[in-house]
């Protein structure tokens, strides 16, 4: 029941998620159609705007007697954006270009607006003479079409345009839907509002998109679009909860390992080129969970590390492998390997452990061989210090993964140890002959040395032969010749009753 909560609520917030930036990337898009409408209606504006105020500025005919007449006439009939001309005196329109002289003359509105630039913006409402806007300047008022923003008037149900004062005081022009009551909520989620204003002009565009983003979409386009993102994050977040849930199983079942130390140990026999005769192994941990199966060492060991059980488990890995290992070591005078990483270097009680577990199966110390990369430590000082501390008590050391990050030839002299071991990096360039050159630089450079070298990793005849040809004295390990073992075989393979 948890489980279902807890997809149900993450499943839902990534579908919301989802869908903000459906709607936002939609916004995006439409907010690009929304700058590009209000450009175009911004600078149609200003051409209006132009147009008047030269006019008004360039227009030397002052009154009402006939030649002023024909003259206001002349010019309303030139633009289609003049409704009419006329003339104004004490306050008052005495004539125009449509009406001629007025028997009545009209009364400019109370209220008008000054623009920066000394013109007077008024707006009328009277049907028996004049509704819309107007402009006036010295005493001459030009009267705006009321066809000048036809071409903008028919707009869809999406959008809303209106041309306006900087104070948005004045109305030039005005087009748009009508939104219901019931969509007032709906309209504010989801309407984008741009508006732009002139630099030169006392005047300002509006466009509003309603209906933006996702609203703009059907609702069968929309529920579609929730079902399949409700489809997708649910799978998805199914999938990370059963890998949340494996990963936290297979933690558990680790711990439960180590605390009763059932992680099992395997050997990989090291041969001697001379003779092809085993003369060493290799001591590697297993682990077999019942629900995951074999688990590789590479996540096993650093699970491990991570919920902070390492030192408990290296501890049983080494008593539990002395233990199973010393009647083999003592007949067949093996060596055994120990891989030692950064926290048995470091915590001080390795050697301790060592020299423990080896006293309680009479293993002597001198066929213990401790395999060690540079990279595992933090200061030089400290592995110096190791090695010299293993070299006292007869115990071999062994530099591995040479050929990865172990390269520095002058560094390992600082160091004192017994065989380098060569990474399976290297060995694998065998099979390929334009890196057999890298091959031979290393390994010959290594050869001076005068330290016993093992090669890792040897999977093929052709790689075996290759490095037996050129270092004889050398020892290999790898599958050509034998995977990690349980006890019981290397018994049987130290009896050559296995290959």
């Amino acid at each position: 029941m948890k489980k279902i909560v807890a997809v149900t609520i993450v499943s839902a917030f990534l579908v919301f998620l989802s869908l903000y930036t459906v709607n936002a990337v939609i916004m995006g898009q439409q907010k690009s159609k929304l700058r590009e409408i209000s450009q175009t209606l911004l600078q149609y504006s200003e051409g209006l705007s132009q147009s008047v105020a030269q006019t008004l500025k360039g227009l030397t005919t002052q009154g009402c007697d006939k030649a002023s007449l024909d003259r206001y006439r002349q010019i309303k009939l030139d633009s289609l954006y003049f409704a009419d001309i006329g003339f104004i005196e004490q306050g008052k329109i005495i004539c125009t270009a449509f009406w001629g002289k007025l028997a009545n003359p009209v009364p400019l509105p109370a209220e008008l607006h000054k623009t920066p630039r000394g013109f007077l913006l008024a707006q009328f409402s009277r049907k028996d003479f004049f509704t819309g806007n107007a402009a006036i300047y010295n005493n001459l008022i030009i009267f705006s079409s009321r066809y000048a923003y036809d071409k903008f008037t028919p707009v869809t149900n999406n959008y809303s345009l209106s041309a306006t004062t900087k104070d948005f005081a004045r109305i030039f022009f005005s087009a748009t839907h009508e939104v219901k009551e019931q969509d007032g909520v709906h309209s504010t989620l989801f309407t984008l509002t741009l508006t732009q204003c002139s630099t030169s002009w006392d005047l300002c565009v509006i466009v509003k998109h309603h209906h933006a983003g996702l609203a703009s979409l059907s609702p069968a386009v929309f529920a579609f679009l929730v079902a399949i993102l409700c489809f997708i994050w649910i799978a998805i977040t199914l999938f990370f909860f059963r890998l949340n849930e494996d990963r936290f199983s297979l933690e558990r079942t680790l711990v439960k390992a180590v605390l009763t130390n059932t992680i099992g140990v395997h050997y990989q026999p090291i041969i001697r080129i001379q003779d092809s005769k085993i003369v060493g192994v290799e001591v590697l941990s297993r682990w077999r969970d019942a629900k995951h199966g074999d688990v590789s060492p590479e996540l096993f060991i650093p699970l491990i590390q991570k919920i902070g059980l390492y030192k408990k488990y290296y501890t049983h890995i080494l008593e539990k492998s002395l233990k199973d290992i010393a009647p083999l070591v003592l007949k067949h005078q093996l060596v055994v390997s120990l891989n030692v990483g950064r926290t048995e270097i470091e915590d001080g009680q390795f050697i301790s452990i060592l020299r423990r577990g080896c006293l309680a199966n009479n293993i002597p110390l001198s066929l213990v061989k401790v395999e060690l990369s540079e990279k595992a430590v933090s200061t030089a000082n400290i592995l110096e210090g190791f090695c010299q501390k293993l070299k006292s008590l007869g115990v071999r050391i062994s530099i591995d993964d040479f050929g990865v990050q172990n390269s520095n030839l002058a560094r390992l002299s600082l160091l004192e140890y017994d065989e380098i071991k060569i990474d399976k990096s290297l060995v694998d360039g065998i099979s390929e002959h334009y890196k057999q050159n890298i091959f031979v630089i290393f390994s010959d450079a290594l050869a001076k040395l005068n330290k016993t070298l093992v090669f890792e990793g040897v999977e093929n005849e052709i790689q075996f032969r290759f490095i037996a040809e050129r270092y004889p004295e050398a020892l290999v390990q790898g599958w050509y010749f034998s995977k990690s073992v349980s006890r019981r075989e290397l018994a049987k393979r130290l009896l050559g009753l296995a290959r």
